[in-house]
């Protein structure tokens, strides 16, 4: 209430209105600013993840088989900031028996993170925010298998 009152008294008073007027102004471009750094690193961290499954792509590419344990931690390594990494590949044609894609053969593979936004940095428990990061690629086997 009294914070209420203050700024009422301020912009009452037409002696100072071009110093509120700045302070005004100045609060907003900051806030803007804060939105804008926020929405970059929110970029970042997609093309971050993008990175990460273009490469799991072409390991999978490469060695012709999808194994869970590597390409986890493949991904691990490469996603520094995100949190709830998930890789998998939903769509393939694999060789009956294995994990094994022929030659040609197409395979997509999802992955799934969380980018966390820190809301609020004081007290004991911190409020965040998950912004949700969902990318699919597609992909082609290299390896022939007999």
């Amino acid at each position: 209430m009294a914070v209420r009152c203050f700024f009422r008294a301020l912009y009452g008073d037409k002696r100072g209105e071009a110093a509120v007027e700045f302070i005004a102004a100045t609060a907003m471009l900051i806030l803007i600013f804060a939105v804008l750094l926020g929405a970059l690193c929110y970029v970042t961290a997609f093309y971050n993840a993008s990175f990460t499954l273009r490469r799991v792509v072409r390991a999978i590419e490469i060695a012709g088989e999808y194994n869970e344990e590597s390409i986890d931690s493949l991904a691990e390594g490469l996603a520094g900031g995100l949190s709830g990494l998930k890789v998998s590949v939903p769509s393939a044609e694999y060789i009956s028996g294995t994990r094994h894609i022929q030659l040609n053969k197409g395979f997509t593979v999802s992955l799934e993170a969380k980018y966390p936004v820190c809301l609020d940095f004081m007290g004991s428990a911190p409020v965040s925010l998950d912004l949700p990061i969902k990318i699919s690629m597609r992909g082609r086997s290299e390896r022939y298998w007999k």
